[in-house]
């Protein structure tokens, strides 16, 4: 009984002496970590540092260097490719969170009722292969696919009776759906492996008493798979909105953003505006309103995840 009262005593003092005694009784273990928070700091937090000052001036990211507060803030609302780009970018998140929320999904759920076990592996390796696969030749074969003039869309379309010499991507009537239609039919493997997992995760007894209540499979789909994988369809939503800020190397290869501002993103913007033009500071500014963006939402995903392990 003395033992563990000591043991006990011994635990409150530790826990009373406050972080500092259990990061100073740790020193040791984190000294470990300071060649990485070092390699963070200077190719990570200084450079981000460095922008947000930096929007605070008018830069070519050379010699000239002028202080003018948010003027690179300001300016940027009177910008009509900024607001072109903010739209453009919008309707793109809109289309990847329908993606993610359908094909994905349907595509793990077909795989989990397959019944054989070495039929169910043999579709997960087909779905995830393409992972490995590099963005930007996937990229590069959909510009062949939609070129005008030996393209593989247009030659499917005159083998079917058409006669199609379309500009998909240099039409301002095509050229935003043809980028939302890249890598059609949309399987995402990262989706797809989280959304089998969640089903994976559900236990079995659930189906098996609603196929023994006469359920079927679209009242087991809405009633059993759908409430228990929201967790996961709520942080998938998430990152697709963040890949969606983020991404512009699709558009920069297959439409350099024209015609005009049609497909126009803020990262490409950004891109043009600091590596083109000169103009660091505006660009810094345009990448401070990105990073608060996908700031919030990281902190709305953060919450989805602790939401989903406190309902686990």
């Amino acid at each position: 009984m003395d033992k563990w009262a000591a043991m006990e005593g011994h635990r409150r003092n530790v826990k009373t002496k406050g972080i500092g005694y259990r990061c100073w009784k740790a020193r040791y273990g984190y000294l470990f970590l300071v060649p990485v928070f070092l390699i963070m700091g200077i190719f990570k937090y200084y450079p981000a540092a460095t922008a947000v000052v930096m929007s605070l001036f008018e830069w070519n990211g050379f010699n000239y260097r002028e202080f003018i507060g948010l003027g690179n803030f300001i300016s940027m609302w009177s910008d009509d490719t900024f607001v072109a780009s903010l739209r453009n970018v919008a309707i793109f998140a809109a289309a990847d969170i329908v993606k993610t929320l359908t094909v994905p999904l349907l595509a793990a759920e077909l795989v989990y009722w397959v019944s054989s076990r070495k039929a169910k592996e043999t579709y997960k390796f087909i779905f995830v292969l393409p992972m490995v696969v590099p963005t930007m030749v996937i990229i590069l074969m959909w510009k062949w696919i939609y070129n005008p003039t030996f393209g593989a869309l247009n030659l499917a379309l005159n083998a079917l009776g058409g006669h199609s010499n379309h500009a998909w991507l240099g039409s301002a009537d095509t050229a935003l759906i043809s980028i939302i239609g890249v890598g059609f039919p949309w399987i995402g493997g990262i989706a797809f492996l989280i959304y089998l997992g969640g089903l994976q995760a559900i236990p079995d007894e659930l189906h098996e008493a609603a196929r023994i209540d006469g359920a079927g499979v679209w009242n087991r789909f809405l009633r059993i798979d759908l409430p228990l994988i929201a967790g996961q369809m709520k942080v998938l939503i998430i990152l697709s909105l963040i890949q969606s800020m983020n991404s512009f190397e699709n558009v920069l290869v297959l439409t350099n953003g024209g015609p005009g501002n049609y497909t126009m993103v803020p990262a490409l913007h950004l891109y043009q505006q600091g590596i083109t033009y000169n103009r660091m500071g505006y660009a810094s500014a345009i990448g401070v309103i990105m990073f608060a963006l996908i700031f919030v939402l990281t902190v709305i995903s953060y919450q989805f995840k602790k939401e989903g392990k406190r309902h686990a």
